[in-house]
């Protein structure tokens, strides 16, 4: 798993240094403290033990700092949605450090999940020897729940692919862990119902859907990014134009939410393959893991919400960039630019490493009320 994350960081780094010379250097600085993050998690992951017996609180506290935006909310940019809380100021850059709190809401997440799924365990069992079919009041509230959260994100925030994210990781892990197809229905209808009152009610979620329907509409203006970055794609043809010989740099942005545009203009469609298969690779390698984890048990949970986030966050942004999805605004993890997504997703890496240790001191029983669970063998 470790090769894989650093290949993707250094490829990365790689095309922010050919687009955008000046944040590379920040970059690097970002993968350094990820990676010390990382080392920091996986020594003292007996903290994660801590947390799972206060799930409520290390959620609430992530909602709260997401929340906090709306407040004293700020963009680096100067415009666009407040996401970020500034935090001081650095020799390094500038205008100050900034930290995007609703990255910090996917492993608080599945922190809370890998914990309330665990503990809900034994009536999960019970309601399938029932052959019932339908959840318990215990599975449906966090399901109500997260959706109102994830339309706060989108509306009030404006920040459509946080939303997006957190709440088709929740709905995967929960589907992942029930095995309710009823379940992933009622969270599909949600879903749609969502986003057609996020449409009505937002201008920022109108003009993504408009210019994913139709961004040559406005080719050289509101969808200028949109219409450039498949140019760039289609320019690349199939082996690329060449590291140095391509046209990324006309996409506003390549650096951060189109980097897969850029890197499919110099690298080529089998170059944008060969990104997905190492995703993949990555995401596969931490199912594996979880495999090895007691069916059911807090490490398990940890481990299944870590690849499920990754696998999310991927697709959404590739799906974004490719026009099969509407733009998000999501990084493509460990490969765009970003302090605080760079430094969560080591963190969450560190939660995958650090399961193994976790279980092997007793943190990962399957429930609270005691069910035994066998445990899974790999191959």
């Amino acid at each position: 798993m470790f090769p894989a994350v650093m290949t993707l960081c250094g490829w990365g780094m790689v095309i922010i240094w050919r687009l955008q010379g000046a944040y590379a250097l920040r970059q690097a600085v970002w993968i350094c403290i990820g990676t010390a993050a990382m080392l920091a998690v996986v020594r003292w992951s007996h903290w994660l033990r801590t947390l799972r017996r206060y799930p409520y609180v290390s959620l609430m506290l992530g909602v709260m700092l997401t929340a906090l935006t709306v407040i004293i909310g700020v963009n680096p940019s100067g415009a666009g949605p407040r996401l970020w809380l500034a935090v001081g100021g650095a020799s390094w850059f500038s205008p100050g450090i900034f930290f995007q709190p609703s990255e910090s809401l996917k492993p608080l997440l599945v922190i809370f999940l890998a914990a309330y799924l665990s503990r809900h365990r034994t009536l999960l069992q019970l309601i399938d020897n029932g052959h019932s079919s339908a959840l318990p009041l215990a599975f449906l509230a966090p399901l109500l729940v997260m959706w109102g959260m994830s339309m706060f994100m989108v509306i009030v925030q404006r920040d459509l692919g946080a939303g997006w994210v957190l709440y088709w990781g929740f709905l995967c892990i929960f589907f992942l862990a029930t095995q309710r197809r009823r379940y992933a229905a009622s969270g599909l209808l949600l879903f749609v119902l969502g986003t057609a009152f996020a449409y009505g009610a937002s201008n920022h979620v109108r003009l993504r859907f408009h210019g994913w329907l139709d961004p040559w509409s406005d080719a050289e203006g509101k969808y200028y990014q949109f219409v450039q970055a498949l140019e760039a794609m289609r320019a690349g043809g199939i082996f690329g134009a060449g590291f140095g010989n391509g046209t990324p740099q006309s996409i506003p942005l390549a650096h951060s939410d189109f980097i897969f545009a850029a890197l499919t203009n110099e690298w080529g469609k089998l170059g944008a393959i060969a990104l997905v298969i190492l995703i993949s690779i990555l995401v596969q390698r931490i199912i594996r893991l979880s495999a090895s984890h007691r069916s059911g048990s807090y490490a398990q949970y940890l481990s299944i919400g870590v690849a499920v986030f990754v696998a999310v966050q991927a697709g959404v942004n590739i799906a974004g960039v490719l026009r099969v999805l509407p733009m998000t605004g999501v990084a493509l993890p460990f490969v765009s630019y970003g302090g605080s997504a760079m430094v969560i997703l080591f963190m969450a890496a560190g939660i995958a490493f650090g399961c193994g240790e976790l279980e092997a001191n007793g943190g990962g029983s399957a429930n609270t009320h005691g069910a035994s669970c066998a445990r899974s063998t790999v191959d």
